[in-house]
Formats: C-alpha cells, sequence, structure tokens
C-alpha cells in the first residue's frame, strides 16, 4: 500500500506556466464539443478518479453521455502538465 500523500504547500509547489495547453474544444473520439456554451438540457458533474485515460472510455460510452472530458482539479501550479501532475508536486489531481 502507498505510504501517506502529502499534498505540497503553495510555495513548494512547481510554478507552471502562464499559458493553458491549446485544446480544440471537440472530443478527438466523438466529435462533439466538450467546453460550454452546450445544448440546451445537459448537465455535467465531475468525477475524480485518479488515472483517467481508461476510465473516460467508459463515460464516454455510456447511454445518455454527450461528452467527457478529462483533466486536473484542486493544486495550485498554473496550467500544469501531465508529467508535472504525475510528480505529486502540483497539488492536483486527476479528474
Amino acid at each position: 500500500m502507498l505510504g501517506k500523500i502529502i499534498i505540497p504547500e503553495s510555495d513548494e509547489s512547481l510554478v507552471g506556466r502562464e499559458q493553458p495547453m491549446a485544446l480544440t474544444g471537440i472530443h478527438a473520439v466523438n466529435g462533439r464539443v466538450i467546453r460550454p456554451p452546450f445544448v440546451d438540457g445537459l448537465n455535467s458533474v465531475f468525477f475524480g478518479m485518479g488515472c483517467f485515460w481508461g476510465a473516460e472510455r467508459l463515460f464516454w460510452q455510456q447511454p445518455g453521455v454527450f461528452s467527457t472530458a478529462v483533466g486536473y482539479g484542486g493544486g495550485t501550479t498554473l496550467n500544469p502538465l501531465y508529467e508535472e501532475v504525475c510528480s505529486g508536486r502540483t497539488g492536483h489531481t486527476e479528474l
């Protein structure tokens, strides 16, 4: 089992970058939008699942799911990269 996870204080976190990753806003598999505005009648939900790549596929295959997107939540590093989040030095978690 893993030991206790310590979330870094903001002054201990990686700095990050001003520029966010360039995204198309379109899901790579189903071609639907992944950022608002969405069509009327849709709701949003967020799940923190740890390693998100495999779990995202399960969600986009479900009936009634319009689109999915993965990313990071929490943390203090500005616009972190995947490798930075995996380092444990950003305070983020995968969503």
